[in-house]
């Protein structure tokens, strides 16, 4: 006579799954830390990317790019390091002795470029709503604390003249050269704080100078754009310094024309960003750092030595 198997009574049953969601709990952080860091080793490796190709334009032309020209040359820095890692077809359209509002130009500013984006940004490449490709990779143009952060007067690497490593009297190790940003969230808030201010830009109006008075109290105009466009050499785009600390709690505040601002290197990594100095070193930064080391890392000749840990 055979034996029947009894089967699982209810308690065994609800005491199985109770198990096995406690596993999947304990797993799914250990898994989405594995993706985190590969993706974070693949920022690193773009910042890399670009720092090559940087190095590389430093010993053809005695210098580092511009961050842009005065309007309405504006291309930016990243534009001009194109034919310098692997992307000459894409340099060939570029044309920088017109504005980006060309033809070419734009037709250029459309085509994505691979290392310009940071995975654990969601890997869009673009913002939403825009045609034009962005970039998560921007550069220093110093500490902030210099006219309101007017580009022409940066303290950092990447301003409206020429630089080069003999200008970096602080040591090419000490000095930032690219950090990341965020891309925006392609509208405009309407709110006067946004939901998620991280993803917009506040835009005093015309030319006025961004105090920090003005950025705090939010009197302006919210703009969704941000990272919006690789080949622009203005702030909101392809610039950045130093005035708030790394994923600030404060936002990025700029004014209409885009030449100056108070901003900061944003990034989807937890605790921190990346951070290409220009020796060509690529350090994760955290968001602890002290504001008063933060801004040295952005300054060219300040006196400041051996800020890396």
């Amino acid at each position: 006579m055979k034996r029947s198997r009894p089967a699982f009574t209810l308690v065994e049953l609800l005491v199985v799954i109770a198990v096995i969601g406690i596993l999947i709990a304990l797993l799914l952080p250990a898994v989405q830390f594995a993706r985190e860091s590969a993706r974070r080793m693949t920022c690193s490796n773009n910042l890399k990317q670009i720092g090559l190709a940087l190095q590389n334009y430093h010993a053809s032309c005695n210098n580092f790019p511009v961050a842009r020209n005065p309007w309405p040359l504006v291309h930016s820095s990243l534009s001009r390091l194109l034919p310098y890692c692997e992307q000459e077809q894409l340099h060939n359209l570029v044309d920088y002795r017109v504005p980006l509002s060309a033809p070419s130009n734009v037709a250029a500013s459309r085509i994505p470029v691979s290392f310009f984006i940071c995975p654990s940004d969601g890997g869009r490449g673009k913002v939403p709503g825009m045609l034009d490709a962005g970039s998560n990779y921007v550069a220093n143009n110093g500490s902030g604390l210099v006219d309101f952060g007017l580009i022409a007067s940066g303290d950092g690497v990447f301003t409206q003249i020429n630089l080069g490593f003999r200008d970096l009297r602080d040591g090419s190790s000490n000095v930032a050269a690219f950090s990341e940003s965020i891309l925006g969230s392609g509208s405009a808030s309407t709110m006067a704080i946004p939901m998620d201010p991280k993803r917009e830009v506040l835009e005093v109006p015309g030319g006025s100078d961004t105090t920090p008075a003005a950025c705090s109290a939010a009197s302006g105009v919210w703009s969704g754009k941000r990272g919006g466009k690789w080949i622009d050499g203005h702030y909101g785009n392809t610039l950045y310094n130093h005035f708030y600390g790394p994923n600030s709690r404060q936002w990025d505040c700029g004014n209409g024309s885009h030449n100056k601002a108070l901003s900061t290197a944003r990034s989807s990594h937890p605790k921190g960003v990346e951070l290409l100095m220009c020796d060509g070193s690529v350090q994760f930064i955290s968001d602890s750092i002290e504001l008063a080391v933060w801004r040295a890392l952005a300054t060219r000749d300040s006196g400041e030595v051996n800020l890396m840990p």
